[in-house]
């Protein structure tokens, strides 16, 4: 909190959830170049922006930074007030496409240039977040409204997984949440409770039909894997939630608008018991 608002001279910020001030408009605007200028692809990151915008692509790199400019600070008629946000991710989308191609050998000991980049300035973009209060942290290459770093800590840990089954489920359930145009909370609520159902089958070796929570559950501890007998129940019953006759996994009509709240509920919750279920995984192995 700055002096004036520590002071009373100014109104304290209120977090900002469907919009953008000032202050954290030209901040982020400060940070996209920041993030891009320096780098060597910048010309081709910017076309894909711009391509993904459903504008022209411009001849020259100048020419697209002035298209990309007049965007983030609203000089183009028409542009709502999220646009940062959505120029922010598909830089990231863009910067992702280069690391793909990267062949270093220092990829694989996370040493490699695009790990230490993308680390550094998701920090940078989150610190900008807190200060200005907006209701968005940015993780994961999405900005999501959760703004509690605990539970950001788990739904992070949970998206990067050391079981690729159980991160691809958490990673499609963010994404789903995360969507401002089209959100798919119904969707994003049943790849959540799927990636405790991935966890619960790597440590019960469940496959075909027995492959289910409903019945993974009952044996975890078969497989060394001792969870108190109320943690249990409650996530027998979240399952129940999922799964009943007009539940989300059987896509009845009653989920079909499911709320946000649930979703977000779903996504924090279901992480936090995969983390700890990982955990106690390792122990046994």
């Amino acid at each position: 909190m700055g002096f004036a608002e520590r002071n009373g001279f100014v109104q304290e910020k209120a977090i900002q959830i469907d919009d953008i001030d000032r202050a954290l408009r030209n901040r982020l605007y400060n940070e996209v170049h920041k993030f891009s200028e320096s780098s060597p692809f910048v010309n081709e990151e910017l076309k894909y922006v711009v391509d993904k915008l459903g504008y022209r692509v411009e001849s020259t790199t100048q020419k697209n930074w002035h298209f990309i400019d007049s965007i983030l600070q609203r000089n183009i008629s028409d542009i709502p007030w999220y646009m940062p946000y959505e120029i922010i991710e598909l830089f990231f989308e863009a910067k992702r496409d280069y690391c793909s191609r990267c062949n270093c050998d220092c990829y694989e000991r996370g040493a490699c240039n695009y790990i230490i980049w993308f680390k550094k300035v998701s920090a940078e973009i989150n610190m900008i977040l807190e200060q200005e209060k907006a209701g968005y942290r940015f993780l994961n290459d999405k900005f999501v409204n959760i703004t509690n770093e605990e539970e950001l800590e788990e739904v992070s840990s949970a998206t990067h997984s050391p079981y690729e089954s159980v991160s691809t489920h958490f990673k499609k359930a963010l994404s789903l949440y995360s969507d401002r145009k089209s959100p798919d909370y119904e969707n994003s609520i049943k790849e959540s409770i799927s990636a405790v159902e991935a966890m619960c089958c790597i440590i019960t070796g469940a496959t075909g039909s027995q492959a289910t929570l409903g019945n993974t559950l009952k044996k975890l501890e078969v497989n060394g894997v001792v969870i108190h007998s109320a943690m249990k129940a409650g996530f027998e019953k979240m399952y129940g939630y999922t799964s009943d006759a007009d539940g989300i996994r059987h896509g009845g009509i009653d989920f079909t608008n499911a709320p946000a709240e649930d979703a977000k509920y779903m996504l924090i919750s279901c992480s936090a018991f995969v983390n700890y279920l990982v955990e106690k995984f390792a122990k046994v192995n």
